[in-house]
């Protein structure tokens, strides 16, 4: 052996015995905590609502192991500060993740002199991160409003319940009804929902606050029997279920665990066992929460409630383009209530967007010889500025803009019918810049219908569909227009894309002129392919995305719901022929498909296609658009009709209806719905309408 040799022999001994040393403490990364006080955990609810309140987070435990390589060891405590076998004890106690309701664990990490840091918040099987108070009375209490209830005893929640107290307040306030600081308040939800009920020959009536997610589980655990509560009135929403971790982790630490729990919606059973459809999702500020504030005002990061109602609407059928908002009402006001009006050149087709302080829409001017889209204030419907230029031409259906405009982060990108595209900034209107999807990418398809499908921005990329045959899809940049990739394929449909977890992957579902697929986000790959069995589709609804299934709508092949094999390959596991809508995209809320076709309105099971009730209306003629809550759904019909409905409902059973237009009217663009308010494009004006009875906060406030 020589010299050189016996130094390397010495020195790997010596680095060996060096880390044997050392191994008690680097053979494995340290445990980490996870403290779950989220009321809907299994262990901390109650197996009476079948599908609710299950939520399994020893698998999202497995998950955070996988992701992080090191033990993550969950417990469950109804509070942090009751949490038992966290690790270390006294001050060295830790609760590097927690996850409850924000208001709670804010209220708590005060308490227990914890900083935490919120990171993100967890969707529930709606796509909502927030809940409501509710305020109860007796099911025969002739109260009907937060108004009737001047006399009644209230009973609040405790104060870290924000939507049982500090937004119940701030309801019951708003109604002229000051709520004493002395109480009573209620433990829990059950507590003071038994008071309510007893309280049948009491001589002063009583109400009280439960939370919205508490009220399955009152009912499903024979708390109280269907009937026995009212609800009254809604507090404003507020934050559910939020993780925190512990601020003195290291940062890259932190990080991983923010990009383990945003990985969740990447994992369809996981998402199952944790009753989410998107999993986590990140917060737009991540401020610790201070230990030990002091005053009224709350600390950063605690929960303030948000304005009541909905928020934006800033593209095709919403937020997540699948026709869904937080709240719709109980019931419509018994006249009409327009809380503006602005006049519009051309009855026109795009549908409506808002956003931030702004309310845009596409028009066409007087002589049918340019593009106009209209910036307008949120609140008064005032025009703020108007975005023209030339687009000469000849389509069927009039020459107005079809793409509903969508509305990101300051900015509209707003397509009009003959292929001009422009990105503006959204307070003034000012050109950012333009490019023309038609001649910029060689389509050579005939125009007939115009530019329908609107653009769509996901992963800092800008999708539109040319319908060229090297550029079937494009992604621009959104700040500059340039192009990031192009995928060749055939002419364009005119349905919307919509982006979502299809087959184990993320990507892009939508139709081209022949065929519905789906797309590979990064590249623009085509990942699969389904041609219909009837050829000759206009291809115009926007499929919807129902877990790992695609429903698709069309005139020759009906209602078809797409699923997909362990290799990615689709194919259509459930039809139901009957139901066959040329133009309007049908929406899914409460296990159901809601759609209309020729005078009838179709409720089916979004799992198989089954049919639930059908029933004709004399409304229900040509065109409709669908909206839709956890609990409702609404129509507007083409002949300008609102039509309110019970999402669970056994059959067609209108809960109000409400006439928009004294004369007759065809309409055919989407409306939005934001704040307590719809907007409606009429014959030449944009309407907004309030769905509540008596509107008290400004629009966007």
């Amino acid at each position: 052996m020589s010299a050189t040799q016996l130094r390397r022999m010495v020195g790997l001994v010596a680095a060996l015995i060096f880390a044997a040393a050392l191994s008690p403490g680097l053979a494995a990364e340290p445990e980490l905590s996870l403290v779950v006080t989220d009321p809907l955990a299994a262990p901390l609810s109650c197996p009476c609502v079948k599908g609710y309140a299950q939520r399994d987070y020893t698998q999202l435990a497995a998950h955070l192991e996988k992701a992080l390589g090191r033990p993550v060891k969950v417990l469950f405590s109804e509070s942090l500060g009751k949490a038992v076998g966290t690790i270390g004890t006294g001050e060295e106690t830790r609760a590097d993740i927690v996850i409850g309701k924000r208001s709670v664990v804010v209220a708590e990490a005060k308490s227990t002199k914890r900083l935490l840091t919120p990171v993100a918040d967890l969707t529930d099987t709606k796509n909502s991160t927030k809940q409501r108070g509710l305020v109860v009375v007796r099911g025969d209490d002739p109260a009907t409003g937060i108004a009737d209830l001047a006399h009644h005893r209230v009973i609040l929640g405790r104060q870290e319940s924000a939507e049982k107290h500090e937004a119940a307040r701030e309801l019951f306030a708003a109604a002229g009804i000051t709520i004493s600081a002395e109480g009573p308040f209620a433990e829990a939800c059950s507590d003071g929902a038994e008071e309510v009920i007893k309280a049948k020959n009491d001589a002063q009536p009583v109400a009280t606050v439960i939370s919205s997610y508490a009220q399955p589980l009152l009912e499903g655990c024979g708390t109280i029997r269907r009937g026995d509560l009212k609800v009254v009135g809604e507090t404003a929403e507020i934050p559910f279920i939020t993780a925190f971790v512990d601020s003195s982790l290291d940062e890259p630490t932190r990080q991983a665990i923010l990009d383990a729990l945003l990985a969740v919606r990447h994992d369809p059973l996981l998402r199952l066992a944790l009753e989410t459809k998107r999993g986590f999702v990140p917060l737009d500020a991540q401020m610790p929460v201070e230990p030990g504030g002091t005053g009224d005002k709350p600390a950063q990061g605690a929960a303030v409630p948000a304005t009541p109602g909905n928020g934006d609407w800033p593209q095709w059928r919403g937020e997540q383009r699948d026709g869904l908002v937080a709240w719709l009402p109980a019931t419509l006001p018994e006249k009409k209530i327009v809380r503006w009006k602005q006049v519009l050149f051309s009855e026109g087709l795009g549908g409506v967007a808002v956003a931030g302080d702004r309310v845009v829409v596409g028009d066409r001017d007087p002589n049918d010889r340019e593009d106009l889209f209209h910036g307008l204030d949120r609140a008064s419907g005032e025009r703020i500025w108007t975005l023209r230029y030339p687009a000469e031409g000849k389509l069927d259906y009039g020459n107005s803009p079809r793409a509903t405009p969508l509305l990101h982060e300051g900015h509209a990108y707003l397509l009009g019918a003959f292929g001009h595209l422009h990105c503006v900034r959204l307070a003034d209107g000012h050109e950012i810049w333009k490019r023309h999807l038609r001649d910029d990418f060689s389509a050579n398809d005939e125009l007939v219908w115009g530019a329908c499908s609107s653009p769509l921005l996901v992963d800092g990329r800008l999708i539109v569909n040319p319908g060229a045959p090297d550029a079937s899809l494009v992604a621009l940049d959104p700040a500059t227009g340039a192009v990031i990739w192009g995928t060749a394929g055939a002419q364009p449909a005119f349905a919307s894309l919509v982006v979502g977890e299809v087959a184990g992957k993320r990507q892009l579902v939508g139709f081209d002129k022949v065929s519905c697929g789906g797309w590979e986000l990064a590249t623009g790959k085509r990942l699969w392919s389904l041609a219909p069995r009837v050829a000759g589709d206009f291809n115009v609804p926007t499929p919807i995305l129902l877990g790992d299934r695609v429903a698709v709508f069309s005139e020759n092949n009906g209602t078809r719901l797409i699923g997909f094999d362990t290799a990615g390959t689709a194919s259509v596991v459930a039809t139901h022929a009957s139901l066959a809508p040329d133009m309007h995209t049908p929406v899914a809320t409460a296990g159901r498909l809601y759609a209309i076709h020729r005078g009838k309105i179709h409720c089916l099971a979004a799992a198989d296609l089954a049919p639930i009730w059908m029933q004709a209306d004399r409304s229900l003629k040509g065109h409709a658009s669908i909206i839709a809550s956890a609990d409702r759904v609404l129509l507007l019909t083409a002949a300008g009709e609102l039509i309110l409905l019970d999402a669970g409902a056994e059959k067609f059973a209108p809960l109000a209806r409400q006439k928009l237009f004294a004369r007759e009217v065809s309409l055919h663009a989407h409306p939005a719905v934001a704040d307590r308010s719809i907007y409606v494009r009429g014959p030449g004006s944009l309407l907004c309408i309030s769905l509540e009875e008596a509107p008290l906060l400004p629009l966007g406030s």
